[in-house]
C-alpha cells in the first residue's frame, strides 16, 4: 500500500494481476475542478456541508451523507457554496467489473445518486459501509489491509450490481496497443496545443493518418470526439485561471483556445449553469485553492483532510455501524 502523504488521507492500492486500480482520500471541497476518469468511476460520499455536482449537463446538491457515482468518462465539477463542506471520495477501476460484461463492455450505473427521500436506503448505507472499511483498512496500515480493502471494494461492487441497475455500454478503451500509443501521442499533442487554433487535420499530419481514421480511433479510444476533448481540456485549463488569476474574461477564454467570449461563456452556462463572471463573485479567497505547479501555472491539488481528524473518524465510525440496524 502506498500513502501519498503520511498525515493526509489519501491512498493508492492497486492488484497488478487483477488489473484492479483502489486509490481514495477525504477532502474540503474548494473552487469548481473540472475533469473526468477515462477508466475509473468515482465515488462521491459527503461527508459535510453542501455540494453542487454538474456532471455533463446535470446539475445536483448534495447534503450529509449523500452518495453519488460518477461512470468513466464522464465530465464533472463540484463546488462548495459554504465552508468546511467535506467528500469522501474513492476511485475505482473500470476493469474490476470485467469478469462480468462480454467483451468491449463496461457497466454504467444511472441511478446511482440518492436523494433525501432515500439517502438511508439499505443500498446507500452499504456503500457508504463499504467505502467507511476502506479508508478504516488504509488509516490502520496493518497487515491484512490489502485483504480487507479488496473484499470490501469486491462487496461494494456486488451492492452497486445488485442494487443499482447496471447498464452494459459499448467501452471505448477496449483497443490494441497499436491505438492506445498513437492516442497517447494524439492527447499529448493536443495538451500541448490546446492553446492554439487545431483541427482534425492537424493531428492527422502530426499522426500521419488521414483525418477520417484519426476521428474515429479518437471516438472509439477516448469515449468522447476530438473537438470535445479539445474544449474540455480548454475549459478545464480557464476554470483554474479563472480562480487563480485576476486575468479579465476575454484574456482567460482566449488564451486559453476559446475563440472568443461569447463561445466561453456558453460553454460555462452549459456546464456549470452560470456565466463565467457569476462564478467569479461566488469564490471566497479563503476556499480558492492556487497551488502552482513546476512550470509556475495552477495546478489541481486537493486540500486533503487530516488523518487523524476527529470529523473524518467519527464519521467514518458512523458509517460502519450502520449496518448493524438493517
Amino acid at each position: 500500500m502506498k500513502q501519498a502523504k503520511v498525515q493526509q488521507a489519501y491512498f493508492e492500492m492497486q492488484w497488478p494481476r487483477d488489473n484492479l486500480f483502489l486509490s481514495g482520500f477525504a477532502h474540503e471541497i474548494m473552487n469548481y475542478r473540472y475533469h473526468w476518469h477515462a477508466s475509473e468511476y468515482e465515488l462521491n460520499i459527503l461527508l459535510h456541508g453542501s455540494q453542487e455536482f454538474c456532471i455533463g449537463t446535470e446539475t445536483y446538491i448534495l447534503q450529509e451523507d449523500d452518495v453519488l457515482l460518477i461512470n468513466p468518462g464522464m465530465g464533472h465539477a463540484s463546488f462548495a457554496p459554504q465552508a468546511n463542506t467535506r467528500a469522501l471520495v474513492v476511485h475505482f477501476s473500470s476493469s474490476a467489473f470485467k469478469p462480468f460484461v462480454k467483451k468491449g463492455y463496461a457497466y454504467h450505473f444511472h441511478s446511482c445518486q440518492s436523494v433525501p427521500e432515500n439517502r438511508y436506503h439499505p443500498g446507500y448505507n452499504r456503500i457508504r459501509f463499504y467505502a467507511g472499511q476502506i479508508f478504516q483498512a488504509m488509516w490502520e496500515n496493518g497487515p491484512y489491509s490489502r485483504l480487507t480493502a479488496k473484499a470490501s471494494l469486491e462487496l461494494l461492487l456486488a451492492t452497486l450490481c445488485t442494487m443499482f441497475e447496471p447498464q452494459a455500454v459499448r467501452n471505448p478503451g477496449e483497443e490494441d496497443m497499436e491505438h492506445q500509443e498513437t492516442v497517447k501521442r494524439l492527447i499529448g499533442y493536443i495538451e500541448e496545443h490546446y492553446r492554439e487554433k487545431i483541427s482534425l487535420e492537424d493531428l492527422a499530419r502530426f499522426s500521419q493518418y488521414n483525418r477520417t481514421y484519426v476521428s474515429t480511433l479518437f471516438k472509439n479510444t477516448i469515449g468522447i470526439n476530438f473537438h470535445e476533448y479539445l474544449t474540455r481540456v480548454r475549459f478545464q485549463n480557464a476554470l483554474l485561471e479563472l480562480a487563480a488569476t485576476e486575468k479579465n474574461l476575454t484574456e482567460i477564454a482566449v488564451g486559453n483556445g476559446f475563440p472568443d467570449l461569447k463561445s466561453f461563456n456558453a460553454r460555462f452556462r452549459e456546464t456549470l449553469h452560470r456565466t463565467p463572471a457569476q462564478y467569479r463573485t461566488q469564490l471566497s479567497p479563503d476556499r480558492v485553492f492556487s497551488a502552482e505547479n513546476g512550470d509556475g501555472f495552477p495546478g489541481q491539488s486537493r486540500n486533503y483532510i487530516s488523518l487523524h481528524d476527529d470529523f473524518l473518524r467519527k464519521k467514518l465510525k458512523e458509517y460502519m455501524g450502520v449496518l448493524d440496524g438493517e
